[in-house]
Formats: C-alpha cells, sequence, structure tokens
C-alpha cells in the first residue's frame, strides 16, 4: 500500500484576545493522567478563520466533575447560566444543552518545553462582553448545518462523529 501526502502549511494558532466562540461537539475522552478520573474533551470554534479560511477549532480538556470550582461546572455557568446545584441525581447535566450556544473565550499562549507555543482558552467570556459588531463566521459559513427542530439550534456537520 502506498501512502501519499502532500505538505501542508502548518498549524495556526489563534492570537490571544477575546473571541465569541461556540461548542460544537463534546465527547468523552480517556484521562489525559492515569490519576485523573474520566474526561471530556470539548471542541470549540472561534469566531475567526485561518488563512485558508477554514474554522480554527480548540480543544479544551476537563474532568466530568461538576462543582463550582470544576471546569465543567464554570463552562456550564458561563455558556448556559447554570450552576451546579441546578442538576441533581434525577435531573443530570445533558452536555448537548452546551452545543451551538454563543459565549465569548480569552485565549493566551502557552510556552512548551520545546519553545513552540499553543493556544488556551483561559477564561469562559459572557457572550456580551464580546464584540459583536459583525455576525459569526459560523452564521456565514454553514452551509451544511442542519435546524434542530427541537429547539431551533443550528447544528454543524460532525462529520461522521457522534455528539454526545
Amino acid at each position: 500500500m502506498q501512502i501519499l501526502i502532500a505538505p501542508t502549511a502548518g498549524f495556526e494558532i489563534p492570537k490571544p484576545g477575546t473571541y465569541r466562540a461556540r461548542i460544537i461537539e463534546i465527547t468523552e475522552h480517556p484521562a489525559l493522567n492515569e490519576d485523573w478520573g474520566p474526561q471530556l474533551l470539548i471542541k470549540v470554534q472561534l469566531d475567526q478563520l485561518d488563512s485558508d479560511d477554514n474554522s480554527i477549532l480548540l480543544h479544551y480538556y476537563c474532568s466530568q466533575k461538576l462543582s463550582r470550582q470544576s471546569k465543567l461546572g464554570k463552562v456550564v455557568n458561563t455558556v448556559i447560566g447554570k450552576v451546579p446545584g441546578d442538576y441533581s441525581d434525577s435531573n443530570r447535566l445533558n452536555v448537548a444543552d452546551l452545543i451551538n450556544v454563543p459565549y465569548g473565550v480569552l485565549i493566551e499562549h502557552v510556552e512548551r518545553d520545546d519553545g513552540s507555543k499553543r493556544a488556551i482558552i483561559s477564561a469562559w467570556l459572557a457572550y456580551e462582553v464580546v464584540d459583536r459588531k459583525e455576525p459569526p463566521v459560523w452564521e456565514k459559513a454553514d452551509s451544511d448545518s442542519e435546524v434542530d427542530e427541537g429547539n431551533g439550534n443550528t447544528t454543524p456537520s460532525l462529520h461522521g462523529h457522534d455528539p454526545i
């Protein structure tokens, strides 16, 4: 079998700053450290396109612990305005409620051991505090999206991936 690969321009990271964003997918993910419990991988689409006019996606990992201090608790509070006390064993958080809701993020750069940089979400922000002069890029570019008849939200194509 022959595998042929064309060169790519490389991976671009967004500049530090605040951006409009939305969660497009949440999946369970194996723990990144053997001492940690179950994780979630949250795929976040920024309101910015790269130099090839592709959406910029960031991966955000967090535990499945839902408390006021946990990363997941802060995401839930910012994105949908709920607190962990709003949920119980009989009324559990459905992570699908976080999909496609507009909000803001603060992006910072962190230097890796090899000197390269990576972009991280350092804070989740209310949608009202980010610039909204233009419609978000996903409203301009979601030609393959579908409308959820249950809640009216647009759902981007997940390209064969099953959301939780």
